[in-house]
């Protein structure tokens, strides 16, 4: 599907890529088609926050000034031009004020409210009107020159003033083409601007594409079934997949780091599980691993999620790292036992064991525990005779009856009197990770050890 196709399904459009994947290329390609009203944010955005006579001059002129100049990467005026369209924004809000008859029956409308949303972002200063614009005081109200605030201060007064003109900008089709709007901001300051600018496009009606390489950008959208995501990996791309911000980016996005030029995902990449079950045993693995194993378990719910969110790693992850990696792993249950390729950079496995709770009957937690085979089934005769009426008593009875198949036997609701009979007082799910811990690396043992309960696949995806 082409960009195009793509901006026009939801309100706001994120093109997600890497440092010369080609995001500002895409966005300029948009903003030269006919059919659209846009307005392109530069990425490199220069100068100093402050009135520039030169600069009303050039946008006075030449109607095209300021268009063409913001389709380099790097505008050293932008600042100024910014500061220079404060007054077209005091201007707009009071003809929007007296054309409309409720908000000029509104008291509180007034450019001063329109400016408080300006001074909402900025934690330590604000703006106040001026005779050539704004003037910019501190928490005192001690006045400031320009030249002492910070980048990312002066990086969300610029924005925010482009953002609130264009919002009143009286064309139809109206897309905002904001290019890398996090640089010079701490993701705190992503989140507020990017609050701001969903609030200003749902109120105003316009639509708006963001190219970045922040997963915070991502996060921040309050309105997630409104976002449209569009992995950008190379600079001649011209087609496009695309995916909508959906519950599990919840736990996914959070370990890209703040900024994916951090090196926290390559360093703990992303396990997708099935359950809740399987996550809190690869979390104890990482604990008792002293470092060595390095996953984020992330729970997809079943095997149907599991391949639907495989895909959307192997899509989206080579847009934001050089070295994309990803795993999943799969309970062995009652599947085709054959091996899983990889999908792109996501590495897949299946246990060869039904599911994690089974490591409880594995040689090694059994040795572990001061039993062997002989023991424990004598442990669960004597429980099976003796509490006949239990939930559990029918699973016991299968697993004592056929002891050399416990590895692909169902014991989920025998568990925890399992972790009884083993005389331990830890949960399950610490018990099968410390396991895997301290013998997954173990020669092979024999058909029933941890090692073999794993199979190679599943330890490579754990542990490589």
């Amino acid at each position: 599907m082409s960009l195009r196709e793509l901006i026009g399904q939801k309100r706001f459009t994120v093109l997600l890529g890497k440092n010369g994947a080609g995001k500002s290329t895409q966005l300029r390609s948009l903003d030269e088609l006919d059919d659209l009203h846009t307005k392109y944010v530069t990425p490199e955005r220069g100068g100093v926050l402050r009135y520039s006579p030169q600069v009303e001059q050039n946008m006075t002129n030449n109607v095209r000034w300021l268009q063409d100049v913001r389709r380099r990467n790097r505008f050293e005026q932008f600042r100024e031009q910014s500061a220079n369209q404060f007054r077209n924004l005091e201007t707009l809000v009071l003809r929007e004020i007296e054309s409309d008859p409720e908000k000029r029956a509104d008291n509180s409308y007034t450019f001063e409210s329109t400016l408080q949303r300006i001074n909402d972002l900025l934690p330590h200063v604000r703006i106040v009107r001026a005779e050539r614009g704004f003037a910019i005081s501190d928490a005192n109200g001690e006045e400031l020159s320009e030249d002492v605030l910070s980048s990312g201060e002066s990086e969300l007064i610029a924005l925010s003033i482009e953002v609130l003109v264009f919002a009143r900008s009286p064309i139809g089709n109206r897309f905002l083409l904001l290019d890398e709007p996090d640089v010079h901001l701490h993701p705190d300051l992503q989140h507020r601007f990017i609050e701001f600018v969903e609030t200003t496009a749902i109120e105003h009606d316009f639509g708006v594409v963001i190219a970045t390489h922040s997963t915070a950008i991502l996060g921040a959208f309050a309105n997630k079934p409104d976002v449209k995501i569009v992995p950008i990996t190379s600079r001649g791309q011209t087609e496009f997949n695309d995916f909508d911000y959906e519950p599990i980016c919840n736990q996914l996005i959070p370990i890209f780091g703040a900024h994916p030029l951090s090196s926290q995902f390559n360093r703990t990449p992303v396990l997708l599980v099935e359950g809740e079950d399987d996550r809190r045993v690869v979390e104890q693995l990482v604990r008792s691993s002293a470092g060595r194993v390095r996953r984020h378990p992330c729970v997809v719910g079943t095997i149907v999620e599991m391949a639907r969110w495989e895909n959307w790693l192997a899509s989206v992850l080579p847009a934001i790292y050089d070295a994309p990696a990803a795993f999943s792993l799969r309970d062995l249950d009652d599947a085709d036992r054959a091996n899983l390729d990889a999908v792109g950079c996501v590495e897949r496995a299946r246990l060869n064991c039904r599911a994690m709770e089974n490591f409880l009957l594995a040689d090694d937690c059994l040795a572990k525990h001061r039993h062997t085979e002989v023991t424990f089934v004598d442990a669960m005769e004597r429980w099976v005779q003796s509490q006949p009426e239990h939930q559990a008593n029918t699973v016991l009875r299968e697993v004592v009856g056929d002891f050399s198949a416990r590895r692909v036997l169902p014991i989920k609701d025998a568990r925890n009197v399992i972790v009884a009979l083993l005389d331990s007082s830890k949960p399950w799910e610490v018990i099968v990770g410390q396991l895997i811990a301290e013998t997954a690396d173990n020669e092979a043992g024999g058909a029933n050890s941890v090692r073999a309960f794993l199979g190679e696949p599943a330890r490579s995806v754990l542990l490589s």
